[in-house]
């Protein structure tokens, strides 16, 4: 009696998995190529092929994997380190930005935090308007 009991509830939880849709994957979102300025001091960051490329007036120029990608709700966090430097790049996506210097105005506002250079602060993303029109 006890196996019949056992093999009707197994064979209900069975039936009851078969009528239940399969839940799809969770497509993982991408940042892709990005650029972002700051003046200033001068700085520039360039995301592309999973490297964070530093270019700085102080001559502190490196390129680094990207160790962690972080989507948020405001934007992204991305970060790369090796044993002589760091960056953390902090994107604000929709807050737009104008670089003091060129008269464009920027889709985002970015934050850089990267080696020997402290913090710094700019634009990124395509630029909104400026004497090229929007991008």
């Amino acid at each position: 009696m006890k196996t019949t009991i056992i093999l009707s509830s197994l064979a209900a939880l069975a039936l009851t998995a078969c009528g239940a849709p399969a839940e799809k994957p969770v497509a993982e979102e991408k940042l892709g190529d990005y650029s972002a300025l700051g003046t200033e001091p001068g700085w520039l960051v360039e995301i592309k092929d999973e490297k964070i490329a530093f270019t700085s007036q102080n001559g502190k120029d490196f390129t680094l994997p990207i160790d962690r990608t972080k989507k948020t709700d405001g934007g992204w966090e991305l970060r790369g380190f090796s044993g002589t430097d760091n960056i953390n790049v902090y994107i604000t996506s929709g807050e737009e930005c104008n670089d003091g210097m060129s008269d464009r105005t920027y889709a985002d506002t970015v934050k850089v935090e990267a080696s020997d250079s402290g913090v710094l602060n700019g634009c990124g993303g395509s630029f909104t308007e400026g004497p090229d029109g929007p991008a």
